[in-house]
């Protein structure tokens, strides 16, 4: 069985972010300027010991991705893998919860904890797919015992560790920059076991 390490770093904050709206795939935003300075005071804290371990670099394709990957791997080739796009909100892309208190489609989908599926949104189980047959594309160009990068959105992350490992989805919910790392055991084809933890960038040791 090989063995391989994946940090999935979430995004930078975007202007949408930080009003707290639902940015997805219809919306490829920039990082806003608080995004572009907390991106970069992250650089300067990771130590040395972190980047000499990553082999390669990914990137999902939406700007915020691509910005965020820049910032932190500044000297490094960052690949684009076209999977690695954030999900579709369908009925709530661009809105809030000022714009959702009390709508009554909002309403059914807080009752349903979540798992009711949102009108004209990406099915959770086409995000899960989607993001792991990227994963699998980057795992088909790392060598046993390598270390990789992706930096990403936090449907991708979601969708991964809670597909990987079984456990709740909403349990992986991820603040902007904060990053999970994943172990993986793979017999060429598949993933046949993970182990998974949060990273703490700032304190990386």
């Amino acid at each position: 069985m090989a063995q391989k390490k994946v940090y999935l770093i979430r995004h930078g904050v975007t202007i949408g972010n930080a009003e707290k709206r639902y940015i997805g795939s219809r919306t490829d935003q920039s990082l806003c300027e608080e995004g572009i300075k907390e991106a970069e005071e992250l650089k300067s804290r990771i130590p040395a010991s972190f980047y000499k371990q990553i082999k390669k670099v990914y990137s999902g394709p939406m700007i915020r991705a691509r910005e965020t990957a820049k910032i932190l791997f500044e000297d490094r080739e960052v690949n684009i893998i076209d999977e690695f796009t954030e999900t579709d909100f369908g009925y709530f892309e661009g809105k809030n919860y000022n714009d959702l208190n009390g709508d009554p489609v909002y309403q059914e989908w807080i009752n349903s904890n979540g798992e009711d599926p949102i009108p004209g949104a990406e099915k959770r189980e086409d995000l899960i797919e989607r993001s792991l047959t990227g994963l699998m594309k980057a795992l088909g160009d790392m060598a046993e015992d390598e270390c990789i990068a992706i930096v990403c959105h936090g449907g991708n992350i979601m969708g991964l560790l809670s597909h990987l490992t079984g456990e709740n989805y909403f349990h992986f919910m991820t603040r902007n920059l904060d990053c999970w790392v994943m172990n993986l055991e793979t017999d060429g084809k598949n993933i046949v076991a993970t182990t998974y933890d949060r990273v703490d960038l700032r304190n990386f040791a």
